[in-house]
């Protein structure tokens, strides 16, 4: 019998379901899909697909959530600081505080 696993080099879990399959390929968990049937069968015979992400993968993301998060308050509130180099207006000590931790926050 022909191994119809041979193509499979790596297998990751999606988070709705199913897997993506050497890195390119999304495989819905249906049965009647051939290359479910695949995958299905590559599990059988003790192989285990990896999580959607590492643990690295997730750091990297939530740094990046992190950073986007802080850049954004930062682009907002940079009026307050025009403001005061132009008109000598102080900027509010929270949002100075706020800067200084968003600021501190981004990698």
């Amino acid at each position: 019998m022909e191994n119809t696993t041979a193509w499979i080099t790596s297998c990751k879990l999606q988070e709705f379901g199913g897997w993506l399959v050497n890195g390119s390929m999304g495989v819905p968990n249906d049965p009647a899909n051939r290359d479910c049937q695949d995958v299905l069968a590559w599990i059988a015979e003790g192989n285990t697909p990896a999580p959607e992400y590492t643990d690295a993968e997730i750091a990297a993301n939530t740094q990046a959530e992190t950073n986007a998060t802080s850049q954004a308050y930062l682009a907002s509130t940079d009026w307050y600081i025009t403001r005061h180099a132009e008109t000598g207006v102080a900027v509010p000590a929270d949002v100075t505080t706020a800067r200084a931790a968003a600021r501190a926050a981004i990698v």
